[in-house]
Order: structure tokens, then C-alpha cells, then sequence
């Protein structure tokens, strides 16, 4: 008995199945080279189609080599969206959450973003759907025939099901902006304060959903990355803390109520209550920042060496021998969402602490310490029960330096997700759960 789970990322596109009964995976990954060549320089889209098609050859390669495949599930990247037209058919690209259109001057000085979240009081940046939608309204580039807008992974579902019309979950839904998290529904009023006709809505739906059937196959509702990450990566919810390091860096909890804390995402959980998310643009990222200041550093000496393995050498450093007097490193390097301007620093420099060595622990430190000011907001009676620290995502599991700091910064030892593709495992345990293998989420073994 096998299972697929899909996860839909910006610069690839990952296929896992699952054997249900000893527990094992196999993995496929794809390039996602769907990109499209932008007019603007802020303008991140990529071409429906071409995923569309990879993630068919994904499913079919599995369906040849596997049978007894009794559901396919999907993650992908959240806060995107493309539109669709009556037929179901993409007339647009995708729009990523990468894109930056809404960080453009609007109004009033204010970039259509700010201007949005003043106008109803969300927490909104650019890339998040429904907020790239306002601007392509405002500029007049929403394709004539559009009739919804989803994400990626729920138009992906879609065709599969030879459905015309997107089902969203929620965790997808609240991605798009404008969603009202405690009571699961979008804010129809918000949207039409803003003069966004309320119609280009999907459907939402709590998952796991069946939507349909791919060669009689199902298929279940896609569900958000940071979600399936989460899924994927722990097996203890109640008493978990995630950290997922890749290029951007996440930290999340689980939380059976609805929590609203100022600087947190509160996102809708797979199955019942809320996850509390710190989410930081550059993780792993910084780690490439600096280690390109040294190989351009060799460079400008002439005496670059392509033999040298950078990340090794950063990530096996002694942590021990070079902890005291450290500069401090603020890991902004690309902003935040709700202030995209922020830049990051260094700052407690001396006349003897700059050092390479000193630079590597730092820049480390900054990534942990920026994930350990979202965990001290949250309410102590939500930590108190988290005493399982998980870790995901290549930029902890590839760097010993970090997993250190980390468990030094948090005080707590730091285990490592039991596979490599979480996000695209946490889609399979959607289907598992939808399917009734499971009774929940809970009962995985």
C-alpha cells in the first residue's frame, strides 16, 4: 500500500512515495525551471504549464514502477496565486510569493501593501495573492477572462480532477490575505471596502478533502508548505517546536486554540486548530551571503581557489573556541514582510574580534537568535509544553555549526526530521489521514 505526496517549491518541484506498511520513501526532484522573463526587475513568475507537467511526469513515473496507490496529496508554495478561467484553465502565470509588485509606491507615499494593510488593518506584504491581485486590478493587467484566483497546488489538484472550478484549503486560503483566521472564512467585507469584487474567490475547505481522482487514484486537497513541513517533520504536534532552515527560515508550534500575537503568522492547522509561525526571510541565505564575501574576497587577492569546499569549512567550525566577544550579527538581509526596507548589520566590532572565525559564528548566531526572538513572544503557557525540539530544512541539516548553536540558544537538544523531503512527506500524511488509514495525525507511529 503506497502513497504520493507532492510538494511544489520555487526552485523545485519534489515527488515522495511512501510505503505505508515498513515505512519507507522514495524520492524524486525536479527542477523547477518554469521561471518567466520579467519586464520589471521586482516581477517573480513562473509558467503554470511547465510545472503542471512535471509534476505529471512525477506521478506517472511512480504509477509505473508502484501499484496499489491509494491517494496523492500536495504542499507547495503558499501566499502565490495565478487566475483561472470558467473552464478551469490558467490564463495567467503564476505570480510567487517572491514577487514584489505591491512593494511599489501606490499612494499617499505608501507602497500598495502599506496602503492595504492600513486600509484594513491586516498584516499584509507584498507576494500574498490577493494583495498581487489589488495591484493588477489597480494597473489594469487582470487577464479578461480570469474568473478565480488560487494557489499553484490547488490548480495543479484541479486538473488532475478534470474539476473546473479550485478548492482551497485553508491553510492555503489565509495565505492569499484577507483571510479571517479565527473563524476560517475570507473578510468579504474588508475586500469590498478595498473595491476587490468578492466573486474571484475560491472555494475553501478544511483539509484533508477528496477532491477527486487521477486514474482512479485520489487526490486530496493541497495543503500549505509550512504546514506539510511541520507534518512532516514531527511526530509529537502537542509538545513540538519546529525550525525548518532552507534558503528562508521558520519557526513553528502548534496550538489547539486560535492565538493572536503581535510579529507571529497564526496559520490554520490540517485537521483542527493553528500553527504560530516566526518567519524569517534570510536563513540559510545568510550563510551564502557571507560565504560569498570570502570567495570574493580570494578573488580581489587573486588567489581563488575553486578547490575549497566554503560551507564545510564554515559549518565544521570549533564552535567552542571562538564564542566570547563576538560581533553581533542581525540577519535583515532582505527585510521583513511587514517592513521590507530593514537591512541587516554588524555591530560590537573591536580592535581584535574581527576575525574570519568570529564573522562564521555570528552570522550563525544571528540566524538562531532571530528565530529565538519569535519563540520568547509566544505565551509561556504554549512553551512550557514544547520539550521536543525538531529540526528540517538542508541549512540545519548539512551545517553541525548551526544544530549547535541552536541547541545552545534554545537550551534544548536538537533532533533531527527523520527524512529528507518533509514538506512532500506531511502531503502524504494528508492523504493518509483523509483516507482513513489513520485516525488523525496523532496516531502516526
Amino acid at each position: 500500500m503506497y502513497f504520493i505526496g507532492i510538494d511544489i517549491g520555487t526552485s523545485s518541484i519534489c515527488g515522495i512515495i511512501y510505503n505505508f506498511e515498513n515505512k519507507e520513501i522514495e524520492s524524486i526532484t525536479r527542477e523547477n525551471n518554469a521561471s518567466i522573463e520579467a519586464l520589471h526587475i521586482w516581477e517573480k513568475a513562473q509558467d503554470v504549464s511547465i510545472i503542471h507537467q512535471v509534476v505529471l511526469n512525477i506521478i506517472n513515473e511512480f504509477s509505473i514502477r508502484y501499484s496499489d496507490i491509494r491517494g496523492i496529496g500536495f504542499s507547495g508554495q503558499m501566499h502565490g496565486m495565478l487566475y483561472v478561467n470558467v473552464e478551469g484553465n490558467a490564463v495567467s502565470p503564476l505570480y510567487t510569493w517572491q514577487d514584489e509588485r505591491a512593494n511599489q509606491t501606490y499612494k499617499e507615499n505608501k507602497t500598495y501593501a502599506e496602503y492595504l494593510s492600513d486600509a484594513t488593518g491586516y498584516s499584509l506584504a507584498t507576494g500574498y495573492g490577493l494583495v498581487t491581485h489589488f495591484y493588477n486590478i489597480e494597473n489594469n493587467i487582470v487577464p479578461e477572462r480570469a474568473s478565480r484566483l488560487c494557489t499553484i497546488m490547488d490548480y495543479i489538484v484541479m486538473k488532475l480532477c478534470k474539476n473546473t472550478q479550485p478548492l482551497v484549503d485553508y491553510s492555503n486560503a489565509a495565505s492569499l490575505g484577507f483571510f479571517d483566521i479565527e473563524n476560517l472564512k475570507f473578510d468579504t467585507d474588508a475586500l469590498d471596502k478595498i473595491g476587490i469584487d468578492t466573486s474571484v474567490l475560491p472555494e475553501t475547505v478544511e483539509s484533508p478533502q477528496l477532491v477527486g481522482h487521477y486514474k482512479e487514484i485520489p487526490v486530496y486537497s493541497a495543503i500549505g508548505d509550512n504546514q506539510a513541513s511541520f507534518l512532516g517533520s514531527v511526530q509529537n504536534i502537542d509538545n513540538s517546536t519546529h525550525i525548518m532552515v532552507g534558503t528562508s527560515s521558520q519557526i513553528s508550534v502548534y496550538s489547539p486554540h486560535y492565538v493572536h500575537i503581535k510579529s507571529l503568522d497564526t496559520r490554520p492547522f490540517p485537521g483542527g486548530g493553528f500553527l504560530l509561525v516566526g518567519a524569517a526571510l534570510c536563513g540559510g541565505q545568510s550563510i551564502d551571503i557571507l560565504k560569498k564575501l570570502f570567495e570574493n574576497t580570494l578573488k580581489l587577492f587573486s588567489i581563488g581557489n575553486n578547490d575549497i569546499d566554503y560551507y564545510e569549512k564554515m559549518s565544521t567550525l570549533d564552535y567552542k573556541k571562538c564564542s566570547n566577544n563576538l560581533p553581533v550579527v542581525r540577519t535583515l538581509f532582505a527585510g521583513t514582510r511587514s517592513e521590507p526596507e530593514n537591512r541587516g548589520s554588524i555591530l560590537n566590532i573591536s580592535t581584535s574580534n574581527l576575525t574570519p572565525e568570529n564573522l562564521i559564528l555570528a552570522f550563525t548566531k544571528g540566524v538562531c537568535d532571530e528565530l529565538l526572538e519569535f519563540y520568547k513572544i509566544i505565551p509561556e503557557h504554549i512553551t512550557k509544553e514544547k520539550v521536543i525540539l525538531i529540526g528540517s530544512g538542508n541549512g540545519i541539516k548539512k551545517n553541525a555549526l548551526l544544530r549547535k548553536v541552536i541547541e545552545d540558544g534554545f537550551k534544548q537538544k536538537l533532533i533531527l526530521s527523520p527524512y529528507q523531503e518533509e514538506s512532500a512527506f506531511g502531503a502524504c500524511k494528508c492523504t493518509i489521514v483523509g483516507g482513513n488509514y489513520v485516525k488523525g495525525y496523532k496516531d502516526f507511529g
